[in-house]
Protein backbone atom coordinates (compact mmCIF):
# COMPACT_ATOMS: atom_id res chain seq x y z
CA UNK A 1 0.00 0.00 0.00
CA UNK A 2 1.63 3.35 -0.81
CA UNK A 3 -0.45 6.59 -1.76
CA UNK A 4 -2.84 6.18 -5.11
CA UNK A 5 -2.24 2.22 -5.37
CA UNK A 6 -1.95 -0.88 -3.37
CA UNK A 7 -0.62 -4.43 -4.24
CA UNK A 8 -2.10 -7.92 -3.83
CA UNK A 9 0.29 -10.87 -2.98
CA UNK A 10 1.92 -11.27 -6.35
CA UNK A 11 2.96 -7.83 -6.63
CA UNK A 12 0.55 -6.25 -8.74
CA UNK A 13 -0.41 -2.71 -8.47
CA UNK A 14 -3.90 -1.26 -8.68
CA UNK A 15 -4.91 1.91 -8.86
CA UNK A 16 -7.07 2.59 -6.05
CA UNK A 17 -10.66 3.82 -7.27
CA UNK A 18 -12.42 2.90 -4.09
CA UNK A 19 -10.62 4.08 -1.17
CA UNK A 20 -12.65 2.38 1.75
CA UNK A 21 -15.07 4.24 0.41
CA UNK A 22 -14.03 7.56 0.66
CA UNK A 23 -11.53 6.82 4.01
CA UNK A 24 -8.54 7.16 2.30
CA UNK A 25 -8.73 10.50 0.74
CA UNK A 26 -4.88 11.30 0.98
CA UNK A 27 -3.94 8.03 -0.27
CA UNK A 28 -3.05 4.72 1.25
CA UNK A 29 -0.50 4.39 3.94
CA UNK A 30 0.41 7.87 4.62
CA UNK A 31 4.26 8.02 6.13
CA UNK A 32 3.62 10.80 8.02
CA UNK A 33 0.11 9.95 10.11
CA UNK A 34 1.94 6.24 10.51
CA UNK A 35 4.78 7.65 12.64
CA UNK A 36 2.58 9.64 14.43
CA UNK A 37 0.39 6.53 15.27
CA UNK A 38 3.44 4.64 16.20
CA UNK A 39 5.13 7.37 18.31
CA UNK A 40 2.10 8.29 19.97
CA UNK A 41 0.99 4.90 21.05
CA UNK A 42 3.71 4.79 23.74
CA UNK A 43 2.48 8.33 24.93
CA UNK A 44 -1.73 8.09 24.54
CA UNK A 45 -4.12 6.24 26.95
CA UNK A 46 -7.04 5.29 24.74
CA UNK A 47 -9.26 7.95 26.95
CA UNK A 48 -13.18 8.10 27.46
CA UNK A 49 -14.82 10.23 26.09
CA UNK A 50 -16.69 11.97 28.93
CA UNK A 51 -13.45 12.82 30.11
CA UNK A 52 -11.43 15.72 29.45
CA UNK A 53 -8.56 15.87 27.56
CA UNK A 54 -5.91 17.76 25.91
CA UNK A 55 -5.76 15.51 22.76
CA UNK A 56 -9.80 15.84 22.54
CA UNK A 57 -9.49 19.31 22.67
CA UNK A 58 -7.04 19.92 20.86
CA UNK A 59 -8.57 18.54 17.73
CA UNK A 60 -12.09 19.89 18.58
CA UNK A 61 -10.44 23.16 17.98
CA UNK A 62 -8.55 22.10 15.07
CA UNK A 63 -11.57 20.77 13.29
CA UNK A 64 -13.68 23.88 14.14
CA UNK A 65 -11.53 26.15 12.54
CA UNK A 66 -11.00 24.14 9.28
CA UNK A 67 -14.94 23.54 8.37
CA UNK A 68 -15.51 26.83 6.71
CA UNK A 69 -19.32 27.49 8.67
CA UNK A 70 -20.26 28.60 11.98
CA UNK A 71 -20.22 25.43 14.19
CA UNK A 72 -19.27 25.37 17.54
CA UNK A 73 -19.35 22.18 18.75
CA UNK A 74 -17.80 18.70 18.09
CA UNK A 75 -18.34 15.22 19.66
CA UNK A 76 -16.14 12.39 18.22
CA UNK A 77 -17.31 8.53 17.35
CA UNK A 78 -15.12 5.48 15.73
CA UNK A 79 -17.25 5.49 12.53
CA UNK A 80 -19.96 7.27 10.19
CA UNK A 81 -23.01 5.72 11.48
CA UNK A 82 -22.33 6.16 14.84
CA UNK A 83 -21.67 9.64 14.36
CA UNK A 84 -24.94 10.00 12.01
CA UNK A 85 -26.70 8.18 15.34
CA UNK A 86 -25.19 10.94 17.51
CA UNK A 87 -26.84 13.60 15.43
CA UNK A 88 -30.12 12.05 15.22
CA UNK A 89 -30.28 11.61 18.90
CA UNK A 90 -29.15 15.29 19.07
CA UNK A 91 -31.54 16.99 17.15
CA UNK A 92 -34.27 14.90 18.59
CA UNK A 93 -33.21 16.21 22.48
CA UNK A 94 -32.51 19.87 21.17
CA UNK A 95 -35.90 20.10 19.24
CA UNK A 96 -37.71 18.24 21.66
CA UNK A 97 -39.33 16.89 18.59
CA UNK A 98 -39.02 13.27 17.24
CA UNK A 99 -39.86 13.56 13.33
CA UNK A 100 -36.92 12.88 11.21
CA UNK A 101 -37.23 14.03 7.36
CA UNK A 102 -34.81 12.46 4.91
CA UNK A 103 -34.56 11.96 1.54
CA UNK A 104 -35.16 8.97 -0.78
CA UNK A 105 -31.79 7.26 -2.36
CA UNK A 106 -29.30 8.08 0.42
CA UNK A 107 -26.81 6.09 2.27
CA UNK A 108 -25.83 6.82 5.75
CA UNK A 109 -23.99 3.81 7.16
CA UNK A 110 -25.26 0.83 8.97
CA UNK A 111 -26.05 1.41 12.38
CA UNK A 112 -29.72 1.62 14.15
CA UNK A 113 -31.08 5.67 12.80
CA UNK A 114 -28.48 5.31 9.63
CA UNK A 115 -30.47 2.37 8.44
CA UNK A 116 -33.70 3.70 9.24
CA UNK A 117 -32.55 7.03 7.10
CA UNK A 118 -30.67 4.83 4.13
CA UNK A 119 -32.61 3.26 1.08
CA UNK A 120 -32.78 -0.67 1.03
CA UNK A 121 -33.66 -3.57 2.12
CA UNK A 122 -31.80 -4.12 5.51
CA UNK A 123 -34.59 -1.83 7.70
CA UNK A 124 -36.95 -4.43 5.87
CA UNK A 125 -35.00 -7.09 7.85
CA UNK A 126 -33.78 -5.34 10.60
CA UNK A 127 -36.54 -2.58 11.39
CA UNK A 128 -37.28 0.92 10.91
CA UNK A 129 -36.85 3.81 14.01
CA UNK A 130 -40.14 5.48 14.33
CA UNK A 131 -41.16 8.48 13.02
CA UNK A 132 -38.57 8.81 9.81
CA UNK A 133 -40.24 9.68 6.78
CA UNK A 134 -38.68 10.47 3.27
CA UNK A 135 -39.85 12.57 0.63
CA UNK A 136 -37.59 13.31 -3.22
CA UNK A 137 -33.99 14.32 -3.52
CA UNK A 138 -34.18 17.37 -4.95
CA UNK A 139 -38.35 18.22 -4.50
CA UNK A 140 -38.61 21.67 -3.34
CA UNK A 141 -42.17 21.33 -3.04
CA UNK A 142 -41.72 18.54 -0.96
CA UNK A 143 -39.14 20.35 1.51
CA UNK A 144 -42.00 22.92 1.92
CA UNK A 145 -44.97 20.29 2.94
CA UNK A 146 -43.26 18.24 4.71
CA UNK A 147 -41.03 20.21 7.15
CA UNK A 148 -43.45 21.54 10.27
CA UNK A 149 -42.78 22.89 13.77
CA UNK A 150 -43.29 18.78 14.64
CA UNK A 151 -39.66 18.56 12.64
CA UNK A 152 -36.54 17.63 14.38
CA UNK A 153 -33.98 17.51 11.38
CA UNK A 154 -33.90 17.21 7.84
CA UNK A 155 -30.99 14.97 6.71
CA UNK A 156 -29.18 14.53 3.51
CA UNK A 157 -26.02 14.03 2.05
CA UNK A 158 -24.85 16.76 -0.61
CA UNK A 159 -24.38 13.97 -3.57
CA UNK A 160 -25.39 10.70 -3.26
CA UNK A 161 -22.23 9.29 -3.81
CA UNK A 162 -23.64 5.40 -3.72
CA UNK A 163 -26.46 6.48 -5.66
CA UNK A 164 -24.88 7.11 -9.07
CA UNK A 165 -23.47 10.66 -7.40
CA UNK A 166 -27.11 12.17 -7.94
CA UNK A 167 -27.06 15.73 -6.98
CA UNK A 168 -29.58 18.41 -6.17
CA UNK A 169 -29.94 22.22 -7.03
CA UNK A 170 -28.41 24.66 -4.74
CA UNK A 171 -32.48 26.39 -4.79
CA UNK A 172 -33.12 22.70 -3.47
CA UNK A 173 -30.45 23.11 -0.94
CA UNK A 174 -31.45 26.79 0.11
CA UNK A 175 -34.65 26.34 0.21
CA UNK A 176 -34.29 23.46 2.88
CA UNK A 177 -32.26 26.11 4.91
CA UNK A 178 -34.79 28.85 4.56
CA UNK A 179 -37.68 26.74 5.75
CA UNK A 180 -35.74 25.29 8.67
CA UNK A 181 -34.98 28.51 9.71
CA UNK A 182 -38.67 29.13 9.54
CA UNK A 183 -39.76 25.60 11.17
CA UNK A 184 -37.09 25.56 13.85
CA UNK A 185 -36.10 22.14 12.32
CA UNK A 186 -32.67 21.39 12.37
CA UNK A 187 -30.42 20.95 8.77
CA UNK A 188 -28.31 17.83 8.78
CA UNK A 189 -25.70 17.18 6.22
CA UNK A 190 -23.98 14.09 6.08
CA UNK A 191 -20.61 14.46 4.12
CA UNK A 192 -18.98 11.53 4.79
CA UNK A 193 -17.75 10.97 1.46
CA UNK A 194 -17.97 13.89 -0.05
CA UNK A 195 -16.00 15.80 2.54
CA UNK A 196 -12.74 16.61 3.59
CA UNK A 197 -11.88 17.72 0.07
CA UNK A 198 -13.21 15.72 -2.20
CA UNK A 199 -15.45 17.30 -4.43
CA UNK A 200 -12.66 20.31 -4.92
CA UNK A 201 -13.85 22.28 -1.78
CA UNK A 202 -13.28 21.37 1.51
CA UNK A 203 -17.31 20.13 2.05
CA UNK A 204 -19.68 20.12 -0.50
CA UNK A 205 -22.00 22.67 1.29
CA UNK A 206 -19.88 24.86 -0.72
CA UNK A 207 -20.96 24.66 -3.47
CA UNK A 208 -24.61 25.14 -2.69
CA UNK A 209 -24.39 28.61 -0.54
CA UNK A 210 -25.35 27.36 2.29
CA UNK A 211 -24.35 25.94 6.23
CA UNK A 212 -25.64 23.04 8.34
CA UNK A 213 -26.84 23.03 12.40
CA UNK A 214 -25.13 19.63 12.36
CA UNK A 215 -22.41 18.11 10.00
CA UNK A 216 -21.45 14.56 9.74
CA UNK A 217 -17.45 14.36 9.01
CA UNK A 218 -16.64 10.68 8.05
CA UNK A 219 -13.81 8.67 8.33
CA UNK A 220 -11.44 10.70 5.97
CA UNK A 221 -10.97 12.41 9.15
CA UNK A 222 -8.47 10.50 9.86
CA UNK A 223 -7.18 9.42 6.57
CA UNK A 224 -7.72 5.70 7.03
CA UNK A 225 -5.22 5.78 9.63
CA UNK A 226 -7.23 5.69 12.81
CA UNK A 227 -10.82 5.06 13.09
CA UNK A 228 -12.56 8.33 13.89
CA UNK A 229 -15.19 10.20 12.74
CA UNK A 230 -17.15 13.86 13.46
CA UNK A 231 -20.52 15.75 14.07
CA UNK A 232 -19.61 19.55 14.19
CA UNK A 233 -22.85 21.60 15.60
CA UNK A 234 -23.78 25.25 15.91
CA UNK A 235 -23.22 27.00 19.34
CA UNK A 236 -27.22 26.72 19.75
CA UNK A 237 -26.63 23.18 19.64
CA UNK A 238 -24.03 23.18 21.84
CA UNK A 239 -25.72 24.84 24.81
CA UNK A 240 -28.23 21.93 24.88
CA UNK A 241 -25.22 19.39 24.40
CA UNK A 242 -23.42 20.96 27.53
CA UNK A 243 -26.73 20.59 29.71
CA UNK A 244 -27.21 16.84 28.59
CA UNK A 245 -23.77 15.64 27.77
CA UNK A 246 -24.72 11.78 28.27
CA UNK A 247 -27.33 11.83 25.32
CA UNK A 248 -24.76 9.41 23.54
CA UNK A 249 -22.13 7.04 24.97
CA UNK A 250 -19.41 6.03 22.86
CA UNK A 251 -16.15 3.74 24.39
CA UNK A 252 -13.85 4.70 21.41
CA UNK A 253 -15.33 8.24 20.61
CA UNK A 254 -12.71 10.76 21.25
CA UNK A 255 -10.10 7.68 21.55
CA UNK A 256 -6.75 10.25 22.68
CA UNK A 257 -4.48 8.35 20.16
CA UNK A 258 -7.22 8.82 17.48
CA UNK A 259 -7.20 12.23 17.90
CA UNK A 260 -3.47 12.69 17.74
CA UNK A 261 -3.52 11.07 14.27
CA UNK A 262 -6.47 13.22 12.98
CA UNK A 263 -4.92 16.52 14.23
CA UNK A 264 -1.92 15.61 12.00
CA UNK A 265 -4.05 14.43 9.45
CA UNK A 266 -5.58 17.82 9.29
CA UNK A 267 -2.18 19.49 9.09
CA UNK A 268 -1.69 17.38 6.14
CA UNK A 269 -5.16 18.78 4.40
CA UNK A 270 -4.72 22.14 5.37
CA UNK A 271 -0.83 21.95 4.32
CA UNK A 272 -0.94 19.88 0.83
CA UNK A 273 -5.11 21.29 0.31
CA UNK A 274 -5.93 18.37 -1.67
CA UNK A 275 -9.25 19.86 -2.55
CA UNK A 276 -7.45 21.91 -5.36
CA UNK A 277 -5.59 19.05 -7.34
CA UNK A 278 -9.49 16.87 -6.60
CA UNK A 279 -11.28 19.65 -8.29
CA UNK A 280 -8.36 20.40 -11.05
CA UNK A 281 -8.26 16.74 -12.20
CA UNK A 282 -11.38 15.44 -10.96
CA UNK A 283 -12.56 18.02 -14.21
CA UNK A 284 -10.06 16.48 -16.41
CA UNK A 285 -11.54 13.14 -15.86
CA UNK A 286 -14.98 13.90 -15.71
CA UNK A 287 -14.84 15.51 -19.06
CA UNK A 288 -12.80 12.18 -20.47
CA UNK A 289 -15.74 9.84 -19.16
CA UNK A 290 -18.45 12.10 -20.52
CA UNK A 291 -16.74 12.19 -23.90
CA UNK A 292 -16.62 8.31 -23.41
CA UNK A 293 -20.52 8.15 -22.87
CA UNK A 294 -20.84 10.05 -25.68
CA UNK A 295 -18.66 7.55 -27.78
CA UNK A 296 -21.12 4.41 -26.30
CA UNK A 297 -24.51 5.49 -25.50
CA UNK A 298 -25.85 2.10 -25.56
CA UNK A 299 -23.51 0.85 -22.91
CA UNK A 300 -23.39 3.93 -20.87
CA UNK A 301 -26.50 5.82 -19.84
CA UNK A 302 -24.91 9.04 -17.75
CA UNK A 303 -21.83 10.02 -16.16
CA UNK A 304 -22.12 12.35 -12.89
CA UNK A 305 -19.82 13.86 -10.22
CA UNK A 306 -17.63 16.37 -8.45
CA UNK A 307 -14.27 16.78 -8.27
CA UNK A 308 -12.60 13.00 -7.67
CA UNK A 309 -16.33 11.16 -7.18
CA UNK A 310 -17.65 10.48 -10.44
CA UNK A 311 -20.07 7.34 -11.39
CA UNK A 312 -20.30 5.90 -15.02
CA UNK A 313 -23.99 4.42 -14.58
CA UNK A 314 -24.54 1.73 -17.22
CA UNK A 315 -27.36 -0.42 -18.71
CA UNK A 316 -27.51 -2.81 -16.15
CA UNK A 317 -26.38 -4.08 -12.61
CA UNK A 318 -24.76 -7.30 -14.59
CA UNK A 319 -22.81 -5.19 -16.71
CA UNK A 320 -21.64 -2.67 -13.55
CA UNK A 321 -20.09 -5.54 -11.95
CA UNK A 322 -18.61 -7.19 -15.06
CA UNK A 323 -16.87 -3.66 -15.74
CA UNK A 324 -15.82 -3.66 -12.50
CA UNK A 325 -14.58 -7.30 -12.61
CA UNK A 326 -12.57 -6.35 -15.89
CA UNK A 327 -11.54 -2.96 -14.36
CA UNK A 328 -9.91 -5.12 -11.70
CA UNK A 329 -7.64 -7.02 -14.73
CA UNK A 330 -6.59 -3.89 -15.56
CA UNK A 331 -4.92 -2.80 -12.62
CA UNK A 332 -8.37 -0.45 -11.27
CA UNK A 333 -10.04 -1.28 -8.30
CA UNK A 334 -13.62 0.16 -7.53
CA UNK A 335 -16.63 -1.32 -6.88
CA UNK A 336 -20.47 -0.50 -7.53
CA UNK A 337 -22.31 2.01 -5.67
CA UNK A 338 -24.51 0.60 -2.94
CA UNK A 339 -27.74 2.10 -3.90
CA UNK A 340 -27.17 1.96 -7.39
CA UNK A 341 -26.34 -1.03 -8.19
CA UNK A 342 -26.12 -0.24 -12.18
CA UNK A 343 -23.40 2.39 -11.43
CA UNK A 344 -19.47 1.96 -10.64
CA UNK A 345 -18.15 4.38 -8.62
CA UNK A 346 -14.61 6.41 -9.45
CA UNK A 347 -13.34 7.78 -6.17
CA UNK A 348 -9.33 7.92 -5.97
CA UNK A 349 -7.16 9.50 -3.70
CA UNK A 350 -7.03 13.31 -4.08
CA UNK A 351 -3.52 13.43 -4.34
CA UNK A 352 -3.62 11.16 -7.99
CA UNK A 353 -1.01 12.65 -10.31
CA UNK A 354 -2.81 13.31 -14.27
CA UNK A 355 -0.94 10.86 -15.33
CA UNK A 356 -2.59 8.47 -12.60
CA UNK A 357 -6.33 10.13 -13.64
CA UNK A 358 -5.13 9.52 -17.70
CA UNK A 359 -4.36 5.74 -17.26
CA UNK A 360 -7.79 5.77 -15.14
CA UNK A 361 -9.31 6.90 -18.31
CA UNK A 362 -7.39 4.68 -20.64
CA UNK A 363 -8.77 1.63 -18.67
CA UNK A 364 -12.23 2.32 -18.73
CA UNK A 365 -12.32 2.94 -22.10
CA UNK A 366 -10.54 -0.45 -22.85
CA UNK A 367 -13.02 -2.48 -20.52
CA UNK A 368 -16.10 -0.58 -22.28
CA UNK A 369 -14.99 -1.70 -25.95
CA UNK A 370 -15.27 -4.86 -24.78
CA UNK A 371 -18.51 -5.14 -22.68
Amino acid sequence: RNGEFFYDTKGKRYIDCYCGAGTFNLGRHVQELSNTLQQQADKSDQGNFVLISQEKALLASKLISFIPAKLNGVFFSAGRGEAMDFACKLARGFTGQTQLVTVDGGYYGETGFSVSLSDGDKKKSFGQIPDIVSIPFGNIQALEERITAKTAAVITETIQVENACRSASEGFFKIMRTVCNRTGALMILDETQTGMGRTGKKFAFEHYGVEPDILVIGEALGAGIFPIAATAFTRKVQKFMNQHPLIHLSTFGGHDLGCRVAYEALELYEKTKPWENAGNIGQKLLEELAALQKQYPEKILSVHGRGLVIAITVRSDVMAQKAVTKLVKEGIFTATGKVARDAVIIRPALTISEETAKTIARSILKVFKTL
